[in-house]
């Protein structure tokens, strides 16, 4: 019994002296914004300090500290997948692409250990399937690689990426690969973005396109924060031509469907006999020439054509040539298409691009090719323009409220003024973070504009009501700052603590959002402190105590 009476007595000396701490603190902090306010409203050198301090530091935040911070349409994400890309020339055989394609699939298994839980890939389009827009031919190779989440492995899914880029690149080589991408799986934030940095070259000679994407390639090779650079087609698919003198052939009886058809039946072959099975189709016998001859134009040329005048060479009547065309053809209208594309690994998509358009500006384009940025940054435009038509809409129901709860025009616009404020912290924060402005950072800003003006609302409505008592509008500020500096910082914090977790990003996923809980701290901390400045300066000035009086 003695125990449980002396731990008793303990928990309520702990307490009271925890209780006794803040409440000091409490006391100390209301008296810091009291003498603020006292000097401010006393001194107009004091006040005109403050203004222009506030306008600095605005000032600053906005034009210096946001463009250093950057802008991106999402964060990036470790989604524990890989995705390779390799592109062959476009004439390579799918035995060599097959080739190619097993190397990378055993490097993965060899280096990937017991991280990697599986690896998928294939060689071109779906078999069987006619694709519009999206198809790829045996040229392209694609390999998925899945590893466990990244609570369970040391490197991040970039680290994964640059260390596979360089083994591989060892692999890419050798002879016939072109192109090489590894980034990591879902790194644009849409699946309609072919990758974070996409230029798209359009005009009406494709021969045209291909010079000038070249010097566009070699632009964004020069580019800083690009890991990989790669074309959606080149002129490389050698095609040949079987060109028919019909008046020769003609001399000979036949015409070119007569001889086209007998060389398909060389090259693709012909059914000659049939097996029968029992409740199965028949097997069909095809004979056609061997591969080797088939490879060999001068075997195809001194094939036999057999015409109502004897048997002749191919060459009689016609010559093999052959011409280079696009891999794939692809348009936007009219006008054929190349775009140049690259990922990025973290770093701001609009300090790449803006580094891009530097080396874009070293370079002549050709006046018939039209360039545009089709990318992350282009989708990252549009979304905030939404966004920012949304808050100003927010901001203005806000408004609407205010001035139908105080009555006052002039008290409603002094409230929406800590709204601005919350600007300072929030830059400050992501740049301290390391985090980039991106659309669930400005949904934390537009979070930040329903809490930050509760904190004036409590101290401007206690002061109203404290003038209608019969106070002038400064004692009744101050009053205000002494009874609600508490409330005000509490709700403060406890918002911030409670989006902690949200700004670290630590459970998985949660990195998408890890912004907009960096906004909401940094904004709300540096908002409210300044409220507790700001606001009630602007009162003293700018409330007129007989108006309020006269409205009661």
């Amino acid at each position: 019994m003695n125990k449980l009476f002396l731990f008793s007595y303990f928990i309520k000396i702990q307490l009271y002296l925890y209780l006794n701490i803040f409440s000091q603190i409490n006391d100390t902090i209301q008296a810091f914004f009291a003498s603020i306010v006292r000097g401010a409203t006393a001194f107009k050198s004091v006040a005109f300090a403050l203004v222009v301090a506030l306008i600095a530091l605005f000032v600053i935040s906005v034009k210096l500290v946001m463009p250093t911070v950057g802008q991106e349409l999402m964060p990036p994400m470790d989604t524990g997948a890989i995705a390779i890309k390799i592109t062959t020339d476009a004439n390579l055989p799918i035995e060599k692409t097959q080739e190619v394609m097993e190397k990378i699939n055993n490097l993965m298994y060899r280096k990937g250990g017991e991280k990697l839980l599986r690896v998928s890939g294939s060689i071109g389009s779906e078999a069987g399937v006619m694709s519009i827009g999206s198809g790829s031919g045996v040229d392209h190779i694609l390999i998925m690689a899945t590893y466990v989440n990244r609570h369970e492995r040391e490197e991040t899914i970039w680290d994964i990426s640059n260390y596979l880029r360089a083994e591989i690149a060892e692999i890419a080589k050798i002879p016939h690969v072109k192109y090489l991408d590894v980034a990591p799986s879902g790194s644009t934030a849409m699946a309609s973005i072919r990758a974070s940095v996409d230029t798209m070259l359009s005009s009406p000679d494709y021969k045209l396109l291909q010079k000038e994407g070249t010097k566009v390639e070699e632009a964004m090779n020069q580019t800083k924060g690009i890991v990989s650079v790669l074309k959606t087609w080149d002129m490389d698919k050698v095609v040949y031509n079987l060109d028919i003198d019909e008046v020769e052939a003609m001399n000979y009886g036949v015409n070119r469907s007569d001889v086209t058809a007998q060389i398909q039946m060389m090259l693709r072959g012909v059914p000659v006999a049939t097996f029968p099975k029992e409740n199965s189709m028949d097997y069909t016998v095809i004979v056609w020439l061997p591969q080797n001859q088939i490879d060999d134009f001068s075997t195809i040329l001194n094939t036999l054509i057999v015409t109502p005048k004897g048997k002749i060479p191919l060459s009689k009547i016609a010559k093999l040539d052959s011409n280079k065309e696009p891999s794939t053809i692809t348009r936007d209208g009219l006008n054929y298409t190349l775009e140049i594309y690259g990922n990025r690994e973290k770093g701001a998509i609009s300090h790449i691009m803006a580094n891009l358009e530097e080396q874009l500006a070293k370079i002549e384009i050709n006046l018939q090719v039209e360039i545009e940025q089709i990318g992350e940054q282009k989708q990252f435009k549009a979304s905030a323009e939404r966004m920012i038509g949304a808050i100003i809409v927010a901001v203005f129901l806000i408004l609407f409220t205010l001035i139908g709860m105080f009555h006052s025009v002039k008290i409603s616009l002094m409230i929406l003024f800590s709204i601005p404020l919350t600007i300072i912290g929030a830059s400050w924060t992501m740049l301290a973070i390391g985090y980039h402005v991106s659309m669930p950072a400005m949904m934390g800003f537009m979070l930040l504009s329903g809490i930050i003006v509760n904190n004036a609302i409590l101290l401007i409505h206690f002061a109203l009501e404290q003038i209608k008592l019969g106070m002038n509008r400064r004692d009744a500020m101050l009053e205000s700052i002494k009874i609600r500096t508490r409330p005000v910082l509490m709700t403060a914090f406890a918002v911030s603590v409670g989006m902690l977790p949200v700004a670290q990003g630590l459970a998985i996923g949660l990195e998408r959002l890890a912004p907009l809980g960096a906004v909401a701290i940094g904004g709300l901390v540096v908002g409210t402190l300044m409220t507790l400045i700001f606001i009630p300066v602007g009162f003293v000035w700018l409330v007129d105590e007989r108006g309020v009086i006269e409205e009661d």
